[in-house]
């Protein structure tokens, strides 16, 4: 059975103090409060692109599998269908080396200012960068598409002196289901922000060379959080403490306020249970004008310091479980001083499942 925790309510160059309690900082660290109307319908638009793929790339595939049986193999229609699924097939992984291209765009670098996005870093990007460490950056909650994440990558991309700059993508990689990493169409468009997939050897290498982004509670946090409490999957996920106690990486809490009401979602029925399967959304999702594109929420970016994880190359299970208790504390801790920042959340309570 499954037990819930619930709340309601000086560096060096080589190194950060590690996570602690202490107060939420008064001003954020990147924001974009101010746009014009023009910026606001682009960002909505580009930001459209992302999670209609997520409809487009699936509906397209059904339709060309139908055309086979329906009009033949040969059939103009069956070849104009199935054509850019071939090519996207073949292409190869070229995601990371055009991101700068796409997220440093003009239309892109609207999508935060559409959501009114806000960040708070009580560990810098520049101070994360110059401990030389590797880290694996605990994203929460993932929702049915983070745009949260995409602000922020679009934000620290676009701050060539405060952010990670335009290689963001081959610095700070995404740790994804493998399926985005094939899936025609969908591996094309979110390929741009450098996916990796999340099975424990390739993220054991990856700390090897530098840091990644891990959506630790996947796809399952979409179907248990509501309008009065924020739900996530992580008193059963301890592979990623193990993997950064093995490899000498710190870990950083992180929490993505708005993740889970820019879109809604059908959290129920046989599409709820292949979603929660594969890991990714194949599930009815709607927002503004009840379509498949964000809706105008804010969006709060929150992150936590390092916890200070020692380099144990054989921890114990009781290793595991004692900075798996920090890190969930730490994540509680984190919620509870952000919230107040988003309109949205100030009345919410998180749980940990």
């Amino acid at each position: 059975r499954r037990r819930s925790i619930a709340r309601t309510g000086p560096l060096s160059p080589l190194s950060l103090a590690p996570a602690m309690s202490s107060k939420a900082l008064d001003q954020p660290t990147r924001s974009f409060p101010v746009s014009t109307s023009a910026e606001r319908a682009a960002g909505f638009l580009a930001a459209s692109v992302f999670s209609l793929v997520y409809v487009v790339a699936p509906v397209w595939l059904l339709a060309a599998l139908v055309s086979v049986f329906a009009s033949g193999l040969t059939s103009l229609s069956t070849l104009l269908l199935w054509a850019p699924l071939l090519v996207s097939a073949l292409l190869p992984d070229t995601g990371g080396s055009i991101s700068p291209i796409v997220l440093c765009s003009w239309p892109v670098r609207q999508i935060p200012k559409y959501f009114r996005y806000e960040e708070f870093h009580e560990a810098t990007d520049r101070e994360l960068r110059a401990t030389g460490k590797s880290y694996v950056v605990g994203a929460h909650p993932h929702g049915v598409f983070s745009f949260v994440g995409v602000c922020a990558a679009i934000a620290s991309m676009n701050d060539a002196e405060g952010g990670f700059g335009p290689r963001l993508a081959q610095h700070v990689p995404t740790a994804a289901a493998s399926v985005l990493k094939v899936f025609p169409l969908l591996k094309d468009v979110l390929g741009v922000f450098g996916v990796i997939p999340a099975d424990g050897k390739t993220l054991a290498r990856r700390l090897q060379k530098g840091s990644f982004v891990l959506y630790i509670g996947g796809m399952a946090e979409l179907f248990r959080s509501s309008p009065r409490r924020e739900t996530v999957f992580l008193q059963g996920r301890k592979g990623f403490i193990k993997l950064a106690l093995k490899s000498g990486a710190d870990v950083v809490p992180v929490y993505l306020f708005g993740n889970t009401t820019v879109l809604k979602a059908l959290t129920w029925g046989p599409l709820a249970d292949l979603s929660r399967k594969l890991g990714v959304s194949v599930t009815l999702f709607w927002g503004r004008f009840a379509l498949p594109v964000p809706k105008e929420v804010r969006l709060t970016y929150a992150r936590g310091r390092p916890l200070g994880l020692p380099h144990i190359a054989e921890p114990s299970q009781a290793d595991i479980d004692h900075w798996h208790a920090k890190y969930c504390e730490a994540l509680l801790q984190l919620f509870d001083r952000y919230k107040g920042t988003n309109p949205d959340y100030k009345h919410k309570t998180l749980a940990i499942e």
